[in-house]
């Protein structure tokens, strides 16, 4: 079925409210499929012998933005799944991310290792499907221009989703002049698509209203030993305590091990030097993730504690008799929850205070905002 078809059946099917925005979405993506499907269809000895000598046009991608709970990644797995094309990938932003840093290290010492990055990537896919376009990384900011361009024009089709629009990318980052070539490339080659609204639809049904919190507990919910008792109960085989894991060459320690769920306190897994491919190799390795004493990011300021946060560099924490604030946690976090939410992990949580309320300072309330539509989502999966 196309994916009007397939989203006009949801509705019938009481899984889905109409909405008007996601409707012209889905015939963006029909439009789009047709195009593909039809560039796929063998063509005669004439037209190949003219294709050598022209250029090769990319057929324009979409992308998607709306605030959370809009259903973005929805649409884009309908499309995706109707998709009659072998090659096609659909990829999370930040795992693309990882892989292109892994070539780059394959191509160092190579001329124009991009371009290099590009023609592997081309040699792969005809469309290549973003789920949440999302940059906060100073290093993928200033990579991003030239790789987008070189794939794009080397024929792939891009369809993308994003909580903003290509001119909110990557706001008030560092030298983020040198992105700005990044939005022009994706206005160049992607039909932009607002499928804005009022409606979080994570949140509109009634049992999204009514539901207990399956894996996130705070204030009274909290009992001595709880997490202690969770964590024995899920856990299977090899146990340790009080340890600590080799995750990319950095130590994080432990509450609790075993061969399927692992324990951490907050500060642990989201302080210091950590990333997301911290998170991207735990979920390879655990199906369930406990972390403990998760703080109210209140934009208030504590004593700092210098640390590095970008890979390879790491000093002792030292207090230094400065202030900061939570937010490098904070964004640690979000990170956390985006990882494990996309690879389908059990995520128990024990927190100062309720999800509505974690974020409260100002610097990253839009990005907070799907994190948090994200953890109510998951205290709604069911687990096996």
């Amino acid at each position: 079925m196309s994916v009007t078809e397939q989203y006009q059946q949801l509705i019938e099917l009481n899984k889905l409210k109409s909405d008007n925005e996601q409707y012209k979405a889905a015939l963006a993506l029909d439009d789009l499929s047709r195009k593909l499907i039809c560039a796929q269809k063998p063509k005669s000895i004439l037209s190949k012998i003219n294709n050598l000598f022209t250029k090769h046009e990319s057929i324009q991608g979409i992308y998607f933005h709306g605030r959370v709970g809009r259903g973005k990644t929805m649409l884009m797995d309908l499309f995706y799944q109707q998709l009659k094309i072998k090659r096609k990938r659909r990829i999370h932003f930040h795992h693309f991310m990882e892989d292109v840093h892994q070539q780059l290290k394959d191509f160092s010492g190579k001329d124009n290792p991009l371009m290099l990055i590009a023609k592997v990537w081309s040699t792969q896919v005809d469309i290549l499907c973003f789920d949440e376009f999302f940059v906060n990384d100073i290093g993928d900011a200033m990579l991003l221009a030239g790789l987008l361009k070189a794939m794009l024009s080397n024929g792939i089709t891009l369809v993308a989703t994003s909580n903003c629009p290509p001119k909110e990318l990557y706001k008030n980052g560092l030298q983020r002049e040198r992105f700005l070539p990044t939005i022009d490339v994706i206005n160049h080659y992607c039909q932009v698509i607002s499928i804005d609204g009022p409606t979080d639809h994570r949140l509109l049904t009634t049992e999204a209203q009514e539901y207990k919190y399956r894996d996130y507990y705070s204030g009274n919910d909290i009992e001595n030993n709880f997490l202690l008792d969770y964590f024995n109960k899920l856990s299977q085989g090899n146990i340790r305590n009080n340890d600590n894991i080799v995750i990319n060459n950095r130590t994080i320690n432990f509450r609790a091990c075993s061969d399927n769920t692992i324990w951490f306190d907050f500060m642990a897994l989201c302080s210091g030097p950590r990333s997301q491919r911290d998170y991207i190799k735990l979920a390879d390795n655990f199906k369930i993730i406990l972390v403990s004493n998760v703080p109210q990011f209140s934009g208030k300021l504590i004593p700092a504690v210098f640390s590095g946060v970008e890979d390879g560099y790491q000093r002792s924490g030292v207090v230094m008799g400065q202030l900061r604030g939570l937010d490098d946690e904070a964004r640690r976090f979000i990170a956390l929850v985006d990882e494990f939410y996309d690879r389908g992990i059990r995520l128990i949580i024990t927190a100062e205070v309720d999800i509505a309320e974690l974020y409260q300072g100002t610097q990253l309330s839009f990005e907070f905002a799907r994190c948090m539509s994200r953890l109510f989502e998951m205290q709604r999966l069911s687990y096996s």
